[in-house]
């Protein structure tokens, strides 16, 4: 855990219910933050990912994500780089208040001592938190999905009602579950997104908590304090760039299993039918479709999110 993680935790100043509440204001802040600070790049990515037929051209260079953002902005406008950023903003600041939140509580609940911070506790502790806020802010994310891979030209801009609207008409004809529960919609791609979250948020905590003792070590506390939001920026980009790497297939999965629902109204996508249809497409490669733009924007969304969790936490005084 960090230093600061430690004091608030096992020594609050004020009661449990206001440390919540600032922990929770922290943690929406930083996730708000970066979210807004690389939303273009997001949606870039989600096209790329998706392997939208407008955006296929510009997959499998750096020169190609940086047309997509020109072509986004000179087809739409500056607002089209920002298309369904309000719903990301719903899900990343109730999700990143929470899982901050709950970080706090369960890292000093599985590592009380010194001794018990282990590897495998430090990663537990980041699954945990990863799959805390997920059940509630995953429609968010499939809402904005929907948003992010309307390119169409048309008078009417993509709304989250329009989409809201799209996602529950769709499975009519179906005589599965979500013909019953058609709420169930919204939870396209939901599993692969858990088998996700696990690795990918146990192994941002893994690295965090990792790097930020051996930076203790070896560092000066003078060095530390002079220091400290560099530090903190330069762990969260490492950070989010192993995280990133090692289960970014997993991410292709789950976004085209979200985007579906516009091709295939029906039914859903199964992860075997995703998995078989990337492969026939573009092979090995179409599992890291986006790579570089997504190491790109993940980077500095980590090290932004990261580090201003720390700033908020120091301001709010927990």
């Amino acid at each position: 855990m960090t230093d600061s993680s430690l004091r608030s935790a096992t020594h609050p100043p004020f009661s449990e219910f206001e440390f919540l509440v600032r922990s929770a204001i922290a943690g929406g802040f930083a996730g708000g933050l970066a979210k807004t600070a690389v939303a273009p790049l997001d949606r870039v990515k989600i096209l790329l990912q998706t392997q939208n037929a407008e955006f296929v051209r510009f997959a499998g260079s750096w020169r190609g994500a940086v047309q997509a953002l020109q072509h986004i902005s000179h087809t739409q406008g500056v607002r089209g780089l920002f298309q369904g950023h309000t719903l990301t903003l719903a899900r990343a600041i109730p999700h990143a208040a929470v899982g901050y939140t709950v970080y706090e509580k369960v890292s000093v609940w599985l590592m009380p001592t010194p001794e018990s911070r282990t590897s495998f506790r430090r990663l537990a502790a980041g699954a945990i938190t990863g799959i805390s806020a997920m059940p509630l802010t995953y429609p968010f994310e499939l809402i904005r999905v929907r948003m992010a891979v309307e390119t169409g030209q048309s008078i009417a801009r993509p709304t989250p009602w329009g989409a809201i609207r799209g996602i529950m008409a769709e499975g009519r004809s179906s005589r599965g579950i979500t013909r019953v529960f058609p709420f169930l919609h919204f939870y396209r791609g939901f599993t692969v997104s858990l088998l996700g979250t696990v690795p990918y948020r146990g192994g941002i905590f893994l690295v965090w908590e990792t790097l930020n003792a051996q930076s203790r070590a070896v560092l000066s506390p003078a060095t530390l304090r002079a220091n400290q939001t560099r530090i903190h920026l330069a762990i969260g980009a490492a950070a989010g760039t192993v995280s990133q790497v090692f289960t970014y297939p997993l991410e292709v999965i789950r976004r085209t299993q979200q985007a579906s629902g516009k091709g295939t109204p029906d039914r859903m996508l199964g992860i075997r039918e995703v998995v078989n249809g990337v492969w026939k497409a573009s092979g090995w490669r179409g599992f890291f479709t986006g790579l570089g733009i997504g190491l790109f924007k993940q980077v500095p969304t980590q090290a932004i999110s990261l580090a201003s969790w720390q700033a908020a936490k120091k301001v709010l005084q927990i």
